[in-house]
């Protein structure tokens, strides 16, 4: 299947001239002698358009509408025409679809008859929504939700013609659920689940079987990485072992597979065309080839042509700049039609676009993705920091380079942001906007929190879809429609508490350092600024009244309680000063807890609430200082307990009675001898940096079972510096330089770590190994 694509206009709903002014009865009590004819030659997506129109005119009107092939539909009754046929070019012209672009789609009232056509693969399939929603009141609002179907057994329609388009040529989210609800509200894109698997009966615009990060599925690497069991088809499956010289060469001069691959290198490139081509020839319905890197950090690759390619296109992203110009041209011969997909990501990688000769573009099957992972999420393009300036300056530039711009979309943060409230509506509509105004004709969403309906993810979804269809929507009138149908009587509370939100998160002129799409597991103050204990406790009592209001609603009282979900977790955060102003209403953080269970559709953030659970019942305050401490101004001394962002099935921290605040962190990994040290980041992207103190705990130095002050030495605090535990991990560890760097001063401290370590492999009694950290304890140098 041959595809073009160009540049789509923005939406058109244009009422146009109505040339019969007799109403329509569609309905009468339940009755109708309206017939459904379908299009000549139906395809799936034209069969599955005419079948939901069916059942849902029969659930609005509770009449049947019979369902005529095009040839059969004979007689005077009055039809509804989905697609064209020879019927419909006899009534409407001899070529409706010739004045429509792609994706348009028109419908429209004529003579008593009803015409519902597009063009494209999905064109009849929008029409047929585009009526329902528009004429009969249809509505999914949500995948955790039933459609909203009025029943109305009389339905009298007035004349009407109408063309719309859409904003966003390709629209893609992460699909969860239903897949009927994202393919009837216009997405037309399905990641790998669409056309190439069970799910083929949702026939995606382009059909993509790799979706991102497909480098070493092409070329594995060793036969144990998750890249390996991509293609079934791949002959060889180790890569590595037979030809290192296709891996990126680290900085030390040695082949990795933790890095890329070297695209420089000729050999690669012919076996890597070898095994694209040998995918078009198993898989010819595939559209799109992805061909981008490997989700790997730091730099490509540092051997000699590598780097002079980074030179000769002026950016890191240099050698696969180079091989996909390559690989395009092949394609263009040889499969005139598939499009190359690559991933623009990361400043370090490929987010920079290539320079090119003057006025030179990219070739016309090479689309770029764009993914700007490393934004901060409390911000969109209109915000005056510079790093997310860079961002927006390179979408533009990319926009003048590439023939076909798509980009990505993070509408919630992970990490600490997943559980905590997050004013992230306008960021995302601004994102949208001035995306098309680079010229981005695809969007893809990732959407953390889209399978726990949290982060506002269900209202985010509802906006991001009607701005894929117009970028210039009213969203103000959209955001009260689905408050009004999501929250009932309490919507009028619920959009207040999103606009203090919203406020809070726009008043941060200031972006926390460090802070991308994820905060990781930080919890602190200067992250989220705006969860003052003054409106956690004004915003959990305006909740007493959103639940009051809609205690004889289930379904409003469910989303008001998923909504407050969120502020609970603030509530847990910041339990002490909280329980201190308000001891009364703070009483019990067990309540608080509860209600995220009972709200949650499945297990949301344990871990996280385990922890919280675990500081609350550690009592809250720290126990007195080592008495190598005696003496030493106070004032000078900051304590601190680290965060563990590990992947592990025990808990992050657990309660203990010996630890200075009654619970502990554990460390994740950790190693023999065991190791902590200091690290001052110069990069993270790539990753750069300067060792300082550490020390090595042999057997010798450790007491299994017993909590020990260990020191670590001195240290001089940098913006981006930390204390890390386990040379194996670091994933515990404790950020300083942004909670004690001060601009202009010595920065000079002494650290101390506190230590409970047990388990065979320290000689404890314990029948696993545990190390956990209680408390670090810096000095400042006088």
């Amino acid at each position: 299947m041959k595809h073009t694509l160009t540049l789509f206009a923005t939406l058109l709903l244009t009422p146009l001239a109505a040339l019969h002014a007799a109403d329509l009865p569609l309905s009468t009590a339940g009755k109708t002698e309206f017939r459904i004819v379908k299009p000549a030659n139906p395809s799936p997506v034209d069969d599955y358009a005419v079948t939901k129109l069916s059942e849902y005119l029969r659930q609005i009107t509770g009449a049947e509408f019979p369902v005529l092939d095009a040839d059969k539909a004979t007689g005077d009754s009055p039809c509804l025409y989905v697609g064209i046929s020879a019927a419909v070019s006899e009534k409407l012209g001899a070529e409706p679809l010739k004045e429509l672009t792609d994706q348009e789609h028109v419908s429209r009232s004529k003579g008593g008859d009803i015409f519902l056509y597009g063009k494209g693969v999905h064109g009849n399939l929008h029409a047929v929504m585009e009526f329902l929603e528009t004429e009969l009141g249809w509505r999914w609002y949500s995948v955790f939700e039933k459609p909203v179907i009025p029943a109305t057994p009389t339905v009298t329609l007035k004349p009407f013609e109408r063309k719309r388009g859409f904003s966003f040529r390709s629209r893609e989210v992460g699909l969860i659920g239903d897949a009927n609800f994202f393919y009837q509200n216009g997405i037309n894109m399905g990641s790998e689940k669409w056309g190439s698997r069970s799910e083929a009966s949702f026939v995606p615009y382009l059909r993509n079987d790799k979706f991102v990060h497909s480098s070493f599925a092409y070329i594995p690497p060793t036969p144990d990485t998750v890249y390996s069991k991509t293609f079934p088809w791949m002959e060889r499956l180790d890569y590595f072992a037979t030809n290192p010289e296709f891996f990126s060469m680290h900085a030390n001069g040695k082949r990795t597979t933790g890095l890329q691959l070297c695209f420089s290198n000729p050999a690669l490139r012919q076996e890597l065309t070898r095994n694209i081509l040998k995918h078009i020839a198993i898989a010819p319905g595939n559209d799109i080839i992805t061909v981008d890197a490997a989700d790997n950090p730091d730099a490509f690759c540092s051997c000699p042509d590598c780097k002079a390619l980074e030179k000769k296109y002026q950016c890191p992203g240099g050698p696969i700049y180079d091989y996909l110009i390559e690989l395009c041209g092949l394609m263009q011969k040889q499969h005139p039609g598939k499009f190359v997909k690559t991933l623009a990501y990361r400043r370090s990688q490929t987010q920079k676009p290539p320079t090119l000769p003057a006025g030179g573009k990219l070739p016309e099957n090479l689309i770029i993705s764009f993914a700007p992972i490393e934004d901060c999420f409390f911000a969109d393009w209109n915000h005056p920091d510079a790093a997310v300036q860079e961002t927006y300056r390179d979408l533009q530039a990319w926009g003048r380079v590439s023939s076909h711009l798509w980009a990505w979309l993070y509408p919630n943060p992970w990490g600490s942001g997943e559980v905590l409230p997050v004013g992230n509506l306008r960021r995302n509509i601004n994102q949208m906007r001035l995306m098309h105004k680079a010229g981005v004709e695809g969007v893809f969403t990732d959407h953390r929190g889209a399978h726990d309906r949290s982060g506002l993810s269900e209202l985010q979804g509802f906006l991001i879809r009607k701005l894929m269809q117009d970028v210039n929507c009213d969203t103000d009138a959209l955001i009260r429609e689905f408050t009004d149908h999501q929250y009932g009587p309490a919507a009028e509370l619920a959009r207040l508490y999103l606009e203090e939100l919203e406020q809070g998160r726009e008043a941060m002129r200031e972006l926390p350092h460090g802070v991308t799409f994820t905060p990781g597991p930080r919890f602190e103050d200067h992250i989220f600024p705006y969860l003052t204990e003054a409106n956690i406790h004004r915003w959990q009592r305006r909740f007493d009244d959103m639940e009051a209001r809609v205690t004889a609603s289930p379904e409003p009282l469910i989303n008001v309680r998923l909504l407050r979900r969120e502020l609970d977790f603030a509530s847990l955060w910041k339990w002490f000063k909280l329980r201190q102003s308000d001891p009364d209403y703070f009483q019990d953080a067990t309540v608080f807890a509860n209600r995220i269970k009972a709200a949650s559709p499945r297990p949301f953030a344990p871990g996280a609430l385990a922890d919280f659970m675990a500081m609350i019942e550690g009592g809250g305050v720290e126990k007195p200082l080592p008495a190598e401490f005696n003496g030493i101004d106070r004032s000078r001394i900051q304590t601190f307990v680290p965060t563990n962002s590990g992947r592990q099935s025990s808990p992050l921290t657990v309660k203990d009675a010996e630890a200075a605040w009654g619970y502990a962190t554990t460390i994740h990994v950790p190693d023999m001898p065991f190791q902590v040290g200091f690290y001052q980041w110069e990069s993270r992207q790539p990753s750069k940096g300067k060792e300082g103190a550490r020390i090595r705990l042999e057997q010798k130095d450790i007491t299994p079972g017993k909590y020990r002050l260990y020191k670590l030495g001195p240290i001089t605090l940098t913006p981006d510096s930390w204390i890390w535990f386990s040379a194996k991990s670091w994933a515990t560890n404790q950020q300083l330089g942004e909670r004690l760097y001060e601009p202009g001063a010595s920065n000079q401290w002494e650290a101390w770590v506190s230590l409970k370590i047990d388990g065979p492999t320290y000689g404890g009694t314990a029948k696993e190994d545990l190390v956990l950290c209680d408390r670090i304890i810096v000095v400042k140098k006088p």
